[in-house]
């Protein structure tokens, strides 16, 4: 995994739905990336509902960095998090996939919990899963395929308002 992220790249079903538009060479790539961003915007939605419920707030870096972009090719949409902590170190798929932590440098880690300070050799995060999971769950449901029809309908009137006749 590139950058150390926990992702999701959703190469959504839409050869149906693109059926529709066969035969507009010129608007299919645009309506592709479209229908795209609608689905990744409704699945990193999903994501932040659910990393409310898994993850304690605390400076909100994770929570924010869940985004969601369309690849060049116009043909996936990628959901990642990329939290940095302020040394620069990437640490949303530390805490999605759940990881080792061990001193490095020193012989202990020394952190905070509440009003205690701490020190270990090493600390196992738990796996927390705040991507994959819920888009799973959320490709899988029917208010994703409502959602995809209501992209697809927003597509055909925009179609139809520039006088594009789309053979049903």
């Amino acid at each position: 995994m590139a950058d150390n992220v926990q992702f999701v790249s959703i190469e959504t079903e839409l050869s149906a739905a693109m059926q529709l538009f066969d035969g507009l060479e010129k608007e299919s790539p645009k309506i592709r990336r479209r229908l795209l961003t609608g689905v990744g915007t409704s699945v990193k939605n999903r994501a932040k509902k659910q990393a409310k419920q898994l993850l304690k707030k605390r400076s909100g870096n994770l929570f924010n960095s869940i985004k969601r972009r369309v690849v060049k090719s116009g043909k996936a949409v990628v959901i990642d998090a990329k939290a940095r902590a302020a040394n620069q170190v990437f640490y949303g798929y530390a805490l999605a996939e759940g990881s080792k932590i061990v001193a490095k440098n020193e012989p202990y880690l020394h952190f905070k919990i509440e009003d205690k300070w701490v020190r270990v050799h090493e600390v196992q995060l738990p796996t927390k899963d705040y991507i994959v999971q819920p888009a799973n769950k959320y490709l899988g449901s029917v208010e994703y395929r409502q959602q995809l029809d209501r992209l697809i309908q927003k597509e055909v009137d925009k179609l139809e308002k520039k006088g594009i006749v789309i053979n049903r």
